[in-house]
C-alpha cells in the first residue's frame, strides 16, 4: 500500500481514542501537544491520563465504545484498546462515517498511520515504513536526531522573526528568496552547534540587512 504523506491541522479539532491504557496515554498526549480537543473513551485509565481528566484537560467517558453514539463530530479517531474485535468495530464504524481512523491492533483495519516523528520546535521530520519495519523507522529516527538537534528549533525560532520583517521591509520576492537562500546555506547552523547563539543571530540579520536596524 502507497500512503499519502500530510500533516494535520488538529487545532481544536475532535477526536477520540478508545482505550485507557500504556499505548492509549501516549496517543492522547500527541493529540494533545497537537492542539486537538481530546476525548477517551474508556472503563478505566492509566494515571496520567487520570490527571488529565481531573484536570479537564481530556474529557472521560466511563464506559464501553458505542459505535451507534460516540463517533458523532469527531474528526479522527485512534482505536486503541487490547480487543482487536472491539478495535475492528470501531475503525469499521469509522470507515462508514468518513472519519480518520488508526488502529493500533489489527493495524491494517487503519485508515491512516502514524509515522516516527523528530521534532525540534517547528521542524518535524517524519519517517514510516508503510508499516512494514516500525523497528527500522524507529532506527532511522534515532539516527536523525543526532543530526538535527535542538539548534534547529532555534534557528526557526529566529527565521520566523526574520522572514516577517524582511516581507516588510523588501518587497522584491526574487530578493527575498535569495536573502532566505542564503541564510539557510550560511555557517549559521554550524554557530549554533558550537553554541554561538548571539554570533548566529547576527549573521542572520546581517544577510537580512537588518543588523543595523531597530
Amino acid at each position: 500500500m502507497t500512503y499519502y504523506p500530510a500533516y494535520l491541522d488538529l487545532r481544536d479539532r475532535p477526536c477520540l481514542v478508545i482505550g485507557g491504557g500504556g499505548v492509549a496515554e501516549r496517543k492522547a498526549l500527541s493529540l494533545l501537544e497537537a492542539g486537538a480537543e481530546v476525548t477517551i473513551i474508556s472503563p478505566t485509565l492509566t494515571p496520567t491520563l487520570q490527571e488529565l481528566s481531573d484536570s479537564g484537560k481530556i474529557t472521560h467517558r466511563q464506559k464501553s465504545f458505542d459505535e451507534k453514539n460516540d463517533l458523532s463530530g469527531m474528526f479522527l479517531v485512534i482505536a486503541a484498546t487490547d480487543s482487536p474485535r472491539v478495535n475492528i468495530a470501531a475503525a469499521q464504524a469509522c470507515k462508514k462515517k468518513h472519519i480518520l481512523v488508526n488502529v493500533i491492533v489489527p493495524p491494517e483495519e487503519s485508515t491512516f498511520i502514524v509515522p516516527s516523528v523528530v521534532k525540534q520546535g517547528e521542524l518535524a521530520i517524519a519517517v514510516s515504513t508503510g508499516g512494514a519495519s516500525p523497528a527500522l523507522a524507529k532506527k532511522i529516527r534515532q539516527e536523525l536526531e543526532s543530526k538535527y538537534g535542538p539548534e534547529y528549533a532555534f534557528f526557526l525560532d529566529q527565521l520566523a522573526a526574520i522572514r516577517r520583517r524582511v516581507f516588510e521591509e523588501v518587497g522584491d520576492a526574487v530578493k527575498r528568496r535569495a536573502i532566505f537562500q542564503e541564510i539557510v546555506d550560511s555557517e549559521v547552523i554550524d554557530l549554533l552547534k558550537q553554541g554561538k547563539r548571539g554570533e548566529a543571530e547576527l549573521r542572520m540579520k546581517e544577510i537580512a540587512g537588518l543588523k543595523n536596524r531597530a
